[in-house]
């Protein structure tokens, strides 16, 4: 086995075990903060709640749901009491990261926050991110700066994988437990104009809202960026182990999540009008 492929072979094992031993640490920290945000703050609704976020905003400017529409309603928290619906919109699962125009979107539990995080860090859409993320900086070779041979390909994705999936951990999990916000996405939809939408989508990233419904700095997912662009020191390579390669790392991953909300947003849109011209 020649030098490159020893290293390439030592890096993707550090890396794994960088991975598993991130994964375990987070998974105690969502647990032990999920028990205590329930018992403490006793968000935790019964089946009996009718606690509801406010609707997707197409449903909530058209007037397709309202408080009335949606009270006798129940969520599903990390208890596992069933979630049913009465009216004008379907209820959206409690792990749904992505609510449509007209569903309802129960209230979170934290059981449910560390749920939804750890799901939608491992969708394909996730997934497809890392190898978007992985072509470009094996094409322009920049950080973290493994090479631009086969192997450096590997290694890129790994560290892509483990960067990614760590941000949603930290941003969805456990950060909007801490700040109680809302980790989900709501698309606007269509009948909204092209560049409200697109302007809507580019700054959730920045831009959130409460538990409650109100209006707040995207806090949980500044925090959980920064603090996945931080891990990367444990695994990237030393020449990219800096203060300034961690804001680099945090500023492409917030720009990262720009993209990605403005890609949801508009891409049932662009299968509709591509269905529409095969029919």
């Amino acid at each position: 086995m020649s030098e490159r492929s020893n290293s390439i072979f030592s890096h993707t094992i550090v890396a794994g075990r960088i991975s598993v031993f991130a994964g375990a640490m987070l998974a105690m920290f969502v647990y032990c903060h999920a028990e205590a945000a329930a018992q403490v703050l006793a968000i935790a609704p019964s089946a009996d709640s009718a606690q509801f976020l406010p609707s997707a905003p197409e449903a909530k400017m058209s007037g397709a749901s309202s408080s009335a529409d949606v009270a006798s309603m129940h969520t599903r928290g990390a208890s596992g009491a069933a979630v049913t619906a009465t009216s004008n919109g379907a209820v959206a699962s409690p792990t749904q990261k992505y609510i449509e125009p007209g569903q309802i979107a129960p209230t979170l539990t934290a059981g449910d926050k560390a749920l939804l995080g750890v799901k939608n860090a491992f969708t394909p859409f996730e997934a497809a991110g890392w190898f978007a993320t992985t072509g470009y900086s094996q094409v322009t070779n920049s950080s973290p700066n493994y090479g631009t041979d086969r192997g450096a390909f590997g290694q890129r994705l790994g560290a892509s994988a483990i960067r990614g999936s760590s941000e949603d951990i930290f941003s969805d999990s456990v950060m909007a437990n801490f700040f109680h916000e809302d980790p989900r996405y709501y698309r606007m939809g269509p009948a909204h104009n092209f560049l409200v939408r697109l302007v809507y989508a580019g700054t959730r990233p920045l831009l959130t809202r409460m538990d409650s419904g109100r209006a707040t700095p995207n806090f949980a997912q500044l925090t959980g960026t920064l603090g996945g662009a931080a891990l990367t020191n444990l695994y990237y390579p030393q020449a990219n182990r800096s203060m300034g390669q961690t804001m680099e790392t945090f500023g492409g991953s917030v720009g990262g999540s720009a993209l990605s909300d403005v890609v949801s947003e508009f891409y049932a849109d662009f299968v509709h009008m591509f269905r529409h011209r095969n029919n």
